[in-house]
């Protein structure tokens, strides 16, 4: 394994170890057809390492061998109402900065294409998308976009963009300066614009991590972004943090002149001193909250209740990992069908329907993430179930 010890973002300095947080699931988006799977699903070394010029963070442990993306893999969060609704935001942000009617978009890790389904059709304009976890229906759609299975080639083969996205996959690159690098240079010296998200490590270091999980090589804060977005030839357009801070933006371009979308300053070294602060309180932060969540059940169990998570995704599969490794609790559920009556890797959880918590009798529901916090109550509420609401 050749081991990344140069920032990968701004190139200045060596990557310096604050964080060995043991063995964690390497398939967090995969649900199990059995029990015997899910326990038997494989383990990576997640060994977190930050730059001290710009602050990106790495797992240096990352093996991309134990890695791979198909269609068995479920990370779509389009199920929740709330991320709907950020999403069509987004799509009408977008479709109101850029001039994308009768442009070509270029969706670098569409998920099962629902963005960029509504990307076209808002915007009127044209879509390719890629993803190895896409398992529709491949080829043209109805609203403008193609989809491709697989890999975007990034290569001679790509057609010309005018406009590229990619949400929720950088962080997955191996090497994310490289890729960057590609796309700028397939732009050449056409006017080409782009949009990318990732989960936010200004969030990720300040908490207990629960999203800092073996598929996500990098985590970039503000500045970090910043740097390695500008290091591979784009410019800044604009950047900042989403949804409810979990996530952060980038817009860029190549070849556009005049002043930049926003007039907001970009993040400097104010930024990475927060980000630096946070990343030597992590350690302590993570293995405290794993303590302080295994008693917390641990200590609602023999009190007669029964405790259950809601959420069975990547951050769910970290916090049972970490919190609930013996499977104490009494259910985990999820909206998403395709996870119900799947087993969730190495614990071995069974997700059900959120209708299974009625008959429980559980007094605590457990999620992970705050930006669900008001629709899972309102849900749970409409099943009659009077519980306290916990945000791990």
């Amino acid at each position: 394994m050749d081991v990344v010890t140069r920032c990968s973002a701004c190139g200045d300095d060596d990557l310096v170890p604050f964080a060995d947080l043991g063995t964690i699931p390497v398939f967090c988006g995969v649900h199990w057809a059995s029990r015997d799977e899910a326990l038997a699903s494989p383990l990576g070394r997640m060994s977190l390492a930050y730059c001290p010029s710009c602050a990106y963070v790495r797992n240096v442990a990352f093996e991309p061998a134990l890695l791979h993306y198909d269609t068995t893999m479920d990370t779509n969060l389009h199920h929740s109402p709330a991320f709907q609704t950020f999403s069509a935001e987004l799509v009408k942000h977008l479709t109101e900065r850029y001039p994308l009617r009768g442009a070509t978009v270029l969706d670098i890790g569409c998920g099962q294409g629902e963005f960029l389904r509504e990307l076209c059709h808002v915007a009127g304009a044209r879509g390719i998308g890629y993803d190895a976890m896409y398992a529709g229906p491949t080829g043209p759609d109805p609203s403008g976009a193609e989809f491709h299975s697989g890999h975007a080639p990034l290569d001679g083969s790509t057609e010309p963009f005018d406009f590229v996205t990619s949400r929720h996959w950088f962080e997955h690159v191996d090497d994310p300066y490289a890729f960057l690098v590609a796309l700028r240079t397939l732009a050449g010296d056409r006017p080409v614009r782009g949009y990318i998200e990732v989960p936010d490590a200004c969030y990720d270091m300040a908490t207990a991590g629960w999203e800092v999980i073996y598929p996500h090589v990098s985590y970039f804060d503000a500045y970090s972004l910043r740097r390695i977005v500008e290091r591979a030839g784009w410019r800044v357009e604009d950047t900042g943090p989403l949804f409810q801070g979990m996530f952060r933006f980038v817009e860029f371009s190549a070849n556009v002149s005049g002043p930049t979308a926003s007039t907001a300053p970009l993040p400097g070294a104010d930024a990475v001193s927060r980000q630096l602060e946070a990343i030597r309180g992590f350690a302590a932060r993570h293995f405290a909250e794993r303590d302080r969540w295994r008693t917390l059940i641990a200590d609602r169990i023999a009190a007669g209740d029964h405790p259950v998570l809601w959420g069975a995704g990547s951050r769910g599969v970290q916090f049972l990992h970490l919190a609930d490794p013996d499977g104490r609790l009494a259910a985990v559920v999820d909206v998403n069908a395709r996870k119900w009556g799947r087993f969730l890797p190495v614990t071995g959880h069974e997700v059900t329907a959120p209708e299974t918590l009625r008959g429980l009798d559980t007094r605590t529901v457990i999620i992970t993430n705050p930006a669900y916090r008001g629709e899972i109550g309102a849900t749970l509420r409409g099943l009659g179930i009077d519980a306290e609401l916990l945000v791990a």
